[in-house]
């Protein structure tokens, strides 16, 4: 194993552990603290499309969480970040739906709440 920034295979010692619970790296030249193997975290994209499924089936956030064993504010988090993702280019009968829907926020909206 080689440091990602020096690229030397010498002088690699172990640095503790990530969150998830991969071995964290150092090298000891560069001072460069790295995971080779990272493990991932949070959710399959196949149980986020299925919160996604049931949300505009119209079953609950709270029922959904349920269903899918996994916090309701994280379903509501995954519906509002795929809403983001809507292209403000659609045809307005598709576009009226999603808002009404509450999957789509107008951009003229979006600016007023961040500020």
């Amino acid at each position: 194993m080689s440091c990602p920034k020096c690229q030397i295979k010498h002088s690699q010692v172990k640095d503790g552990c990530t969150n998830a619970g991969s071995q964290r790296f150092r090298c000891k030249v560069c001072g460069c603290r790295y995971t080779p193997e990272p493990i991932e975290r949070g959710y399959d994209e196949e149980v986020r499309l299925q919160a996604l499924g049931l949300h505009q089936e119209g079953v609950s956030l709270r029922e959904i969480g349920r269903i899918l064993e996994v916090n309701h504010q994280t379903v509501a988090n995954w519906i509002n970040g795929y809403a983001n993702h809507i292209p403000e280019e659609l045809p307005p009968s598709i576009l009226d739906l999603a808002v009404l829907d509450g999957m789509y926020v107008p951009p003229y909206i979006r600016k007023k709440r961040k500020k």
